[in-house]
């Protein structure tokens, strides 16, 4: 897995990953845009749609219709550390869902690697390298 970053300019960066481009910024408290995406942003969109597929996995493998169904997900950040302090997941499924399913499909959602991820420390190196 790799991606890679390069600075439009000094709030703005490009982040690549396979195909997928995204322009992040900075967060206005330091001179960025307000409605800027920002790395917490793709966290969350990460572990969204991470949780998503295993819930849809499990709707469509029961004929529910996905129309009717998703995920919204809640954050909340410290305000002095600015890290994750909690966070809500709500699989929003379609009327006729019934409850004895309930546990099941949080099990299927809570397979998601990136949830897990985030329960882990991997370990990380940062070097220098002169650009080429």
């Amino acid at each position: 897995m790799e991606a890679e970053v390069s600075f439009v300019d000094s709030t703005w960066m490009r982040a690549q990953a396979k195909d997928l481009v995204v322009k992040v910024g900075l967060p206005p408290a330091r001179g960025g845009d307000p409605g800027a995406y920002g790395p917490f942003d793709m966290l969350l969109c990460a572990l969204a749609t991470c949780t998503a597929a295993g819930a849809r996995a499990f709707l469509q493998e029961r004929g529910f219709s996905l129309s009717e169904a998703g995920l919204r997900i809640h954050a909340e950040q410290n305000e002095a550390t600015h890290l994750l302090e909690n966070v809500a997941i709500d699989i929003l499924v379609p009327e006729n869902f019934p409850e004895k399913y309930e546990e099941a499909i949080l099990r299927a959602a809570g397979g998601c690697p990136v949830k897990t991820q985030l329960g882990l420390s991997p370990q990380m190196r940062v070097v220098v390298s002169q650009h080429t």
